[in-house]
């Protein structure tokens, strides 16, 4: 166990400590929109948004997509000198905002800057913060504004979006991990019981699990098929096998010898915490029905 805790914890120290590049960089633009722009710009724009931010580019003959986190692009088509804004044009017309992770936003900032791409309008006063919003040209002109978002941003790559709010209420991780503690449930020695009897310890254990499950440190428990020693799990939302322990001693089939309990902490996803939930809208009885 000690050896296996040194790899995950060794593996762990690889990720963090990895150097990140553009393509790490997550930056979620989540609608999809046109460009004018003038050809002679476009080696800059498929340097900046391909190499310097690491986004995925499909080319046309004569336009570029540009490919973001949460599915959105941005469609850069190259035409002529009166198709095309003048530079002093693009701040009055729409801004598009990219959305980046609050523990990326001086990075996309900064790659921005060494870029060179150019801030706009430096001399306003409400555009010199840039602790929440950064406002810059791109090449080609187009004002994009970079938000430092506390909150929602997808996974670099993936179309799934983060939420911070409820990976706080659910105790995650940077991971989107957490530790449960795992019962397993084993065959007692106390199983020869009159049928009635064993109905009514059945149905005394299935009352208890609902109402740990009511109490929110349930968050799973189920039997295993066959007729095996090892008869089911219960996954708590506790801190300690102390608490652990103390649960699942209110269990009336425990209490009786009918089974008994291996408890075991267990590093898992966060998203657990939702399973109850769900499955409340898919059940058509209840169990102690």
């Amino acid at each position: 166990m000690k050896t296996r805790a040194l790899f995950i914890f060794a593996f762990l120290f690889i990720l963090s400590s990895k150097a990140q590049t553009a393509s790490d960089l997550t930056i979620v633009f989540e609608g999809q929109a046109k460009v004018n722009v003038l050809k002679s710009e476009r080696s800059a724009i498929k340097s900046f948004f391909g190499s310097a931010l690491g986004r995925k580019i499909e080319s046309e003959e004569d336009a570029d997509l540009i490919f973001f986190d949460g599915g959105g692009f941005v469609k850069f088509v190259y035409r002529p000198k009166t198709e095309v804004l003048d530079a002093s044009q693009f701040p009055k017309s729409m801004q598009l905002a990219f959305l980046v992770p609050s523990s990326e936003y001086g990075a996309v900032v900064s790659t921005i800057k060494d870029f060179g791409a150019a801030p706009l309008l430096p001399d306003l006063e409400k555009y010199k913060d840039h602790s929440k919003f950064y406002y810059f040209h791109a090449p080609g002109g187009q004002v994009f504004r970079v938000v430092n978002s506390v909150s929602t941003f997808p996974k670099n790559g993936e179309g799934y979006v983060y939420d911070a709010e409820k990976a706080s209420k659910y105790g995650a991780d940077d991971y989107g991990m957490k530790k449960y503690i795992f019962a397993f449930l084993k065959r007692g020695p106390n199983r020869d019981l009159p049928k009635e009897e064993a109905a009514e310890l059945q149905n005394a254990h299935l009352q208890n699990i609902m109402r740990l499950a009511e109490e929110g440190k349930l968050i799973l428990a189920g039997p295993f098929f066959g007729n095996d020693d090892l008869r089911g799990i219960y996954i708590f939302d506790v801190e300690t096998l102390e608490e652990a322990k103390s649960l699942t001693e209110t269990d009336p089939a425990i209490k009786a010898g009918s089974l008994v309990m291996e408890l075991k902490e267990w590093y898992g996803s966060a998203a657990l915490m939702e399973v109850a939930k769900i499955g409340m809208t898919l059940q058509k009885k209840s169990i102690t029905d």
